[in-house]
């Protein structure tokens, strides 16, 4: 969940999260990749911004977003689609 992200980074990492908050029941989720200082956010939507909560992660990195849609705003296939951009690089 958005809001139990850890306190810093790693130097290299990538996860999946969901944009509820822990007491939700969860409601979209999107994935990111970092590598060094550089870090590409993922959200199936397109060119949406990431929460207040992973720019507070994230704040020493440079954060590109993708601007593809790749999801419709009333389908439900956002997980598998963030776990496809952590497995093809290419995205």
């Amino acid at each position: 969940m958005r809001d139990t992200l850890p306190r810093k980074p790693n130097k290299n990492e990538c996860g999946v999260i969901n944009m509820d908050e822990v007491k939700g029941i969860g409601t979209h989720w999107v994935a990111y990749r970092k590598n060094g200082n550089k870090v590409v956010y993922f959200d199936s939507y397109g060119d949406v911004k990431p929460p207040k909560e992973f720019v507070k992660y994230m704040k020493k990195c440079r954060i590109y977003l993708n601007s593809d849609q790749y999801q419709r705003f009333n389908s439900i296939n956002c997980g598998h689609l963030a776990v496809g951009f952590l497995y093809n690089k290419n995205l």
